[in-house]
């Protein structure tokens, strides 16, 4: 179960309390959120935010920034990589490239250091246009 909020704490400790009612034993391991875990959720949330602030459809931002963002940081120490997958694209229309992002793993394959250059681009794209959520709960 994973606890982010209060209420989020509260149910856990209802479950715990029945569960060990019913089995009197309970084996329980406590997990911090690693760094990247509250990065990824910090994007989703930003996702969310832009695509209801803009009306724009969700999936749609998501692959124009993965795109557009994620994959010059996802190549940037991989030339021969890069080169093929932009003779790839190239054969595609915008639309059919953006779409094609839907079924690209980007941001799934960064690292912390990654991750953070994507959401400075995020930010720097998109902050004078949107408020930015201020706390990821």
């Amino acid at each position: 179960m994973i606890v982010n909020s209060k209420q989020s704490l509260s149910d856990c400790i209802i479950e715990l309390k029945l569960d060990f009612e019913a089995n009197k034993f309970l084996s329980v391991k406590i997990e911090k959120a690693t760094r990247l875990q509250i990065q990824n959720r910090w994007i989703q949330q930003f996702y969310n935010m832009v695509s209801k602030q803009s009306g724009q459809p969700r999936q749609d931002l998501v692959n124009h920034c993965k795109y557009w963002y994620g994959l010059p940081i996802l190549f940037i120490d991989e030339i021969e990589m890069s080169v093929i997958w932009h003779k790839m694209m190239k054969a595609l229309s915008e639309p059919e490239r953006l779409k094609s992002m839907e079924k690209t793993s980007v941001t799934s394959l960064f690292n912390v250091k990654e991750c953070s250059d994507y959401i400075e681009q995020l930010i720097i794209n998109y902050i004078d246009n949107y408020e930015l959520p201020e706390k990821v709960k």
